[in-house]
């Protein structure tokens, strides 16, 4: 960690309790009170180097001055600091305190009108010198710029600047490529940055990090690749392996990768803000990325607005998906079907309407158009019955699975046989029905996990990290993998 010396003299100042006196020998005359904690120091140090602390105490009369400072920016740790810059006593500026130096600095306006190499140029010149060039010093300036500092750190585009120098040397980060015994070689090098910025980037702050790059020309899949580093780090729900409390470092576990468990609330909101830096061009990302980020939607009960755009973003790219992707277990409280019928048919008709000028709907794989036949077929035969229970787990059995079948080809097609009364009947293999049952399996886990997360942690705030708030629980190795292929 990066950090810078000023001050020769020796510690003038030690605590007594909650109280800071100073060791000059010399009768304090003015104490200011910064929360809980006071300082009884002296005025001609102070009023050398404050322009705010002069005009304070030119309008005192009593022989100690009192002021209180508690919205100071930094608190008491950051005026400690301050008031030994002052005596003159050896101050160390790092990375994790130049920016609220910095505020702090501003606050009490010491600026070269009172005394050379005061405060605020230090500072500024300690940023612009040391940690805008360099990215882990960076990362953790912005990083304690995340709570107390805000607003301040705002105008004085202490943020702006710390985003714009990581998003400068991300935008810059390229695959190289190597030769070995005239054999090229690439070197996937340009994601480095993927873990540091899901790692330690609240939401806030990771939106404005990728709205930059963007706006820099950095390519859509790669941005893709970052946000689904981001989304798969940070949102417990998400993936296929979903155990309550484990330690693994596996994705998807309930806990993020600071060990803190995350909220149903708390999780809905952050899927909505991923799904909206999703790259919109066609095929940037997965289509099962898109459909898994769908299903845990759906159990976090995300926002209409936010199922409507993972629904079309998906239904541009149909046909890039397979039939088991689209078996999309339904999470409503009263679900009458075990897979979401509707929420199908709504993919189904962007893609046709996207693609109506040109492609007919049996340009569709085969699969999915089977797939589609018998989710059509199967809805309207049990709507006309109206019977209570549109879709048992009895019925997809029926409508799946042919157990009679002769059929044995271990290609994952799918075949559509239509009888008499012109409903349809699909042949799966294995590896099909084993599929299905995951995602059955898989339905059921989330649910679950999801009641235990609610009942367990209800009334705490879980995003620490993300949000800004830091009353952390349990801690865990958390995800050490970094970017997991789908």
């Amino acid at each position: 960690m990066a950090s810078f010396k000023v001050g020769s003299k020796s510690e003038v100042f030690h605590l007594s309790g909650h109280t800071w006196l100073n060791s000059t020998g010399l009768k304090p005359d003015v104490m200011i009170q910064v929360q809980d904690q006071t300082f009884h120091l002296h005025k001609f140090p102070l009023l050398s180097r404050s322009g705010y602390l002069e005009t304070l105490f030119s309008k005192a009369s009593e022989s100690t001055c009192v002021a209180q400072l508690h919205d100071i920016p930094g608190g008491p740790d950051t005026f400690l600091l301050v008031a030994k810059f002052c005596y003159g006593a050896r101050t160390e500026i790092t990375t994790e305190n130049v920016a609220s130096l910095r505020c702090a600095a501003e606050y009490l306006q010491m600026s070269e009108n009172y005394g050379d190499a005061n405060l605020i140029t230090l500072t500024e010149s300690f940023l612009n010198d040391t940690v805008f060039t360099n990215w882990n010093d960076s990362i953790k300036a912005l990083e304690s710029c995340e709570h107390k500092l805000i607003p301040l750190a705002e105008e004085l585009h202490i943020v702006t600047r710390c985003i714009a120098s990581l998003a400068n040397k991300a935008s810059y980060a390229e695959d190289t490529t190597t030769s070995w015994n005239g054999i090229q070689t690439k070197s996937t090098s340009g994601n480095w940055w993927f873990n540091d910025v899901s790692s330690f980037l609240n939401i806030s702050m990771y939106k404005r990090f990728i709205k930059t790059i963007e706006s820099r020309g950095v390519k859509a899949d790669i941005i893709t690749a970052s946000v689904t580093h981001y989304a798969k780090r940070n949102l417990p729900l998400l993936g296929s392996s979903r155990h309550c409390g484990s330690s693994s470092s596996e994705e998807g576990t309930n806990r993020g990768d600071d060990g803190i468990y995350y909220s149903n609330d708390d999780q809905k909101s952050l899927l909505e803000e991923i799904v909206e830096l999703l790259p919109s061009q066609k095929c940037a990302t997965s289509t099962r990325f898109l459909l898994r980020l769908l299903r845990t939607s759906m159990v976090l009960r995300a926002s209409a607005v936010t199922r409507g755009n993972l629904e079309r973003k998906i239904g541009v790219q149909l046909d890039e998906a397979a039939l088991e992707d689209l078996l999309i277990p339904n999470m409503g409280n009263s679900a009458e079907t075990l897979y979401d019928i509707d929420s199908v048919q709504r993919i189904l008709d962007h893609f046709i309407i996207r693609e109506r000028a040109t492609v007919s709907p049996y340009e569709l794989p085969e699969t999915i158009i089977g797939g589609m036949h018998t989710c059509s077929t199967k809805r309207a035969s049990t709507s006309t019955s109206h019977s209570t229970s549109l879709v048992h787990r009895t019925d997809i059995a029926g409508w799946f699975f042919d157990t009679d079948s002769d059929n044995d080809d271990t290609s994952g097609k799918c075949y559509t046989q239509e009888g008499d009364n012109g409903n349809a009947n699909m042949v799966m293999n294995g590896t099909m029905k084993e599929r299905v049952y995951e995602l059955e399996k898989e339905c059921t886990s989330m649910k679950q996990d999801l009641d235990k997360l609610v009942k367990t942690k209800e009334g705490r705030s879980f995003f620490s990290k993300l949000f800004g708030l830091r009353s952390k629980t349990k801690t865990s190795p958390g995800d050490k993998d970094g970017l997991m292929k789908e």
